[in-house]
């Protein structure tokens, strides 16, 4: 390899790094205005992002909501069978596991 080479590998970064580098300077750049506050003994002012409008009240659920609904109360009711159903303590396990031969290929 030439010096250049060298010099250039040696500076690569890993995939790895690089998401530990942009995840660590995310990380500063939203805590700046809390350590700003902090420092100068003061509150955050407002944020200058626009606030979150609230919810409308909810008014009648859609055909989606409902069928989800209903769904929901079935598997719960199917669920609510199942483990009120009396098992008898140990029992064999509906599933062995037997390892099968490998074939032997052709020439």
């Amino acid at each position: 390899m030439t010096a250049r080479r060298k010099a250039s590998a040696a500076q690569a970064i890993t995939r790895r790094g690089f998401v530990t580098m942009v995840a660590a300077g995310s990380a500063v750049l939203l805590t700046r205005p809390a350590l700003a506050a902090a420092a100068s003994g003061t509150r955050h002012k407002k944020s200058t992002t626009p606030a979150q409008k609230p919810l409308p009240p909810a008014s009648a659920p859609s055909a989606l909501q409902k069928e989800f609904e209903r769904q929901r109360a079935g598997t719960l009711a199917s669920l609510k069978t199942l483990r009120e159903h009396p098992l008898p303590p140990g029992g064999d396990l509906p599933v062995v596991f037997r390892p099968q031969r490998t074939r032997k290929r052709e020439k």
